[in-house]
């Protein structure tokens, strides 16, 4: 008498069906980590914006210490140098005129297959804030 044991035929459908899964899986969750840095980049990058918006209201003829102060608010997962940093003026400085800040990051994806969709795997991010000068000096 011959016994039917239907789990030993399924377990090679199985092993297969995982192996055709698991690299989308895994796409799928480097995609994710992407995003979730990209954002985050965003995010730091406009509070360095803001944080040398701040200043510069404060003290505009300051570039460098704008620039230092925007800097060093980038948080160590979107680290920004001070020359991604740049000031816009506006076209007389008085009291109330608005001054922008703008930082800029080139953010490397992980994702493999993103040259697909972004040229050389890199985004170029900017954040931005504008507040109104309060000093002249």
């Amino acid at each position: 008498m011959r016994i039917w044991k239907p789990q030993m035929r399924n377990r090679g459908q199985s092993l297969v069906e995982a192996a055709l899964a698991l690299p989308v899986l895994i796409m799928l969750m480097l995609g994710l980590l992407d995003f979730g840095r990209a954002y985050y980049a965003v995010v730091s990058l406009k509070d360095a914006a803001d944080e040398g918006a701040s200043y510069a209201s404060c003290s505009p003829a300051d570039v460098t210490g704008i620039r230092q102060r925007a800097a060093e608010a980038s948080r160590q997962l979107a680290p920004i140098e001070p020359n991604d940093v740049t000031v816009i003026y506006p076209p007389a400085l008085h009291a109330g005129a608005p001054i922008t800040v703008t930082t800029r990051l080139t953010l490397r994806l992980y994702t493999p297959f993103a040259n697909a969709l972004v040229a050389d795997s890199e985004l170029e991010l900017h954040g931005s804030a504008t507040h109104a000068l309060v000093s002249t000096h």
